[in-house]
């Protein structure tokens, strides 16, 4: 089974098929539902599937927004320069996308969850006209994702891991009303996150009675993951394009090591690796978890009844990127968030186990002695068994 991470930029996306995504999905600088993050530019692109395509791993390029027809002039090009980058599939929900991807290139078609997609007939309707995998809508649970893979013959996709959107199939039109931007076109504001007040009898209501109510809980389908194993669908998917390198290297590992631990002939128990596993998804910030419609469908309980900064305060956040190991006696590290001499952070290597780093001392690249580490700095710290260039490092925050 497939494990497909997103990536926002080069950065995230080096973190997740070096934690061990099998396949990475990321946007140009059009077409894509993120417009918000940073997306990759041609050379970026080309370069992505070229470290990708040395390790054996997948890209997955998205053309997943609703496109007018002012966007579909400069589409045929550009399908054409995917084609050349020999990416191997692209994320559509658009006929008219499709058509082009078909006239333009061979490049495998992915559903996007944008088509809504949720039936066995839809699938084998999308089976004909091309489409060589579905992206299922995460209204469907993994048992109707069985049928559906094994009855229509075409690979199914599942999300697994991370935000989740209120509306079908993330068919919201909120923030065009409330901020004038388009959520089908790259634009969502996540105005369902904010704080409403109901007043159905056209007085005004106190402060105390706001409610996120149109907010749900992140998805973590951990527990579930040997359900997703046993139906055989084809592909698990994790969200999170405008998050974190740290968030990308931790939902990776998990998962990664997840999936190894299920695949052992010397596996333990789940419930044990759950318990080994688990805990590290609390130290990424996360709203509440929830497995939506994975097992049943979602009811209420599936509600985030928080306020838009309401994500639970994780106990680490990213300090930063190893860019080279020294001789094996220093690293020097990308600082995103200050830290000070006398801390300790942690590398997390590829394996996704953790490496304690105290800080102590810490030097500049002339050699000078600092007691601070500020952000978009090098420094140099003391090097420990098992860290490598790239590993993302974390600094516990309380």
């Amino acid at each position: 089974m497939e494990l497909l991470a997103p990536a926002g930029n080069y950065q995230k996306f080096k973190s997740a098929v070096l934690y061990g995504a099998d396949a990475v999905y990321l946007a140009g600088p059009r077409y894509g539902l993120r417009s918000a993050s940073d997306n990759f530019s041609d050379l970026e692109l080309q370069q992505a599937v070229e470290f990708a395509h040395a390790r054996k791993r997948k890209v997955y390029v998205t053309l997943n927004a609703f496109l007018h027809e002012a966007d579909m002039a400069s589409l045929p090009k550009y399908v054409e320069f995917l084609a050349e980058c020999e990416v191997d599939s692209v994320i559509i929900a658009d006929l008219g996308v499709m058509s082009v991807v078909q006239e333009k290139s061979k490049i495998p078609i992915h559903l996007s969850t944008q088509a809504s997609c949720l039936n066995l007939e839809s699938a084998k309707a999308w089976k004909e006209m091309g489409v060589k995998r579905i992206i299922l809508g995460r209204e469907a649970s993994i048992e109707q994702a069985r049928t559906i893979q094994q009855e229509a013959g075409l690979e199914v996709e599942m999300f697994i891991h991370g935000a989740m959107c209120m509306a079908y199939s993330g068919n919201c039109t909120l923030s065009n009303y409330t901020a004038g931007r388009d959520s089908n076109r790259g634009g969502c504001v996540q105005s369902c996150r904010f704080s409403y007040r109901m007043d159905p009898d056209g007085e005004a209501s106190i402060p105390e009675q706001t409610s996120s109510f149109m907010s749900s809980k992140d998805l973590n389908g951990l527990r579930l993951l040997p359900n997703f194993v046993e139906a055989g669908i084809k592909s698990i998917k994790i969200e999170g394009r405008m998050k974190s390198a740290l968030y990308a290297a931790t939902t990776v590992s998990v998962y990664s090591k997840g999936l190894r631990s299920l695949k052992s002939s010397q596996s333990k128990k789940w419930e044990i690796v759950l318990q080994e596993l688990g805990p590290e998804l609390e130290k990424i910030p996360h709203r509440d978890y929830t497995e939506a419609s994975l097992e049943s469908e979602a009811d209420q309980r599936s509600i985030f009844y928080g306020n838009r900064n309401g994500r639970s305060k994780s106990p680490y956040e990213m300090a930063g990127n190893v860019l080279e190991v020294i001789d094996g006696k220093n690293f020097v590290m990308e600082v995103q968030n200050p830290f000070k001499a006398g801390q300790d952070l942690e590398a997390l290597n590829f394996s996704g186990s953790p490496v304690r780093v105290p800080v102590t001392f810490m030097k500049d690249l002339s050699g000078e002695e600092l007691q601070q580490a500020l952000p978009n700095r090098l420094v140099l710290l003391p090097f420990k068994q098992g860290i490598e260039a790239m590993n993302v490092v974390r600094r516990k925050t309380s």
